[in-house]
């Protein structure tokens, strides 16, 4: 059974990569990007992590509220339709979810630039996220449980 203490500790766990995804691209240039393999290969990890942590909050939830599930991109909208997130802020945050996919399966050449230039998204709109979501599920994301 999803409770709402299970959910909420996955926000924490959530916070923590968001944080990290902070810390790690904090002062990084384009030219530091492009060329440092580590630095490129940890903030597409964390990319990674937070978005699949997000969709795996929005099917919980979509579950909880007995709506089913859904893929990635549509989890969000999901929400935005039963009335949790705003629906324009759901359209602005599923695209995030085919930058997932590329990065996973590298559909197509991942291309540094565009990867670069998203982290700026990822830290607003996840950021806003944590908070909605928090606010929403009355979770304390400054206190471990």
């Amino acid at each position: 059974m999803i409770t709402k203490a299970i959910i909420c500790n996955k926000l924490k766990v959530l916070l923590k990569y968001y944080q990290e995804l902070k810390q790690l691209s904090h002062g990084v240039t384009l030219e530091i990007y492009c060329s440092d393999l580590a630095t490129r290969r940890s903030i597409e990890r964390q990319i990674q992590l937070i978005v699949e942590l997000g969709t795996d909050v929005n099917n919980m939830l979509l579950k909880k509220l007995n709506l089913g599930s859904a893929d990635y991109f549509n989890s969000f909208i999901d929400l935005a339709e039963s009335g949790v997130l705003e629906p324009d802020f759901a359209l602005k945050i599923a695209p995030s979810t085919g930058l997932r996919n590329i990065l996973v399966h590298e559909y197509t050449k991942i291309d540094d630039t565009i990867v670069y230039q998203s982290i700026a998204d990822v830290k607003h709109y996840y950021g806003m996220y944590l908070k909605v979501m928090a606010e929403y599920l009355e979770c304390d994301l400054n206190h471990s449980s």
